[in-house]
C-alpha cells in the first residue's frame, strides 16, 4: 500500500469519526438523553449519571465544535490528497487544529465526567 492510499485511508476515518460525533450531538440535543455508544468510557455506566441534562448542557456545544473540526480537518487533508494541491501549511494546521481540539475535547470530557457521574 502507497503512502497516498495510507493518508487518504487516515482522512476518510477522521471525517466519518467527526460525522459521528455532530450525529451524537444532535441525538443527545434532540432526546436530552445519553446512550451507550456515545463519546463515553466503555466502563462508565451511563445509569450511574447523577444529572444527565446538565452533561448535556456542559458538553454539547463542546461535542459539536469538536466533530465540526474534525470532519472539517478530515475533508481539508482529503481534498489535499485527492487532488494533488498538497500544501504543507494547509495540512500542518488542519492537523495541529485536530491534536489541540483533541486534547481539549479530551480535557473537558474527565472533567464533566468528574462532575456529573458519581
Amino acid at each position: 500500500m502507497s503512502d497516498s492510499v495510507f493518508y487518504i485511508m487516515i482522512d476518510i476515518f477522521v471525517t466519518i469519526c467527526g460525522i459521528y460525533v455532530i450525529a451524537q450531538y444532535i441525538f443527545m440535543v434532540t432526546t436530552q438523553e445519553l446512550r451507550k455508544n456515545m463519546m463515553l468510557p466503555k466502563e462508565l455506566p451511563i445509569e450511574r449519571c447523577t444529572d444527565q441534562k446538565g452533561y448535556i448542557k456542559a458538553m454539547g456545544t463542546k461535542q459539536l465544535i469538536f466533530g465540526i473540526a474534525a470532519t472539517a480537518c478530515g475533508l481539508i487533508s482529503l481534498m489535499q490528497d485527492l487532488l494533488g494541491s498538497y500544501n504543507i501549511y494547509v495540512s500542518m494546521a488542519a492537523m495541529v487544529i485536530f491534536i489541540v481540539l483533541c486534547l481539549w475535547y479530551g480535557r473537558a470530557s474527565k472533567k464533566a465526567i468528574a462532575e456529573f457521574w458519581n
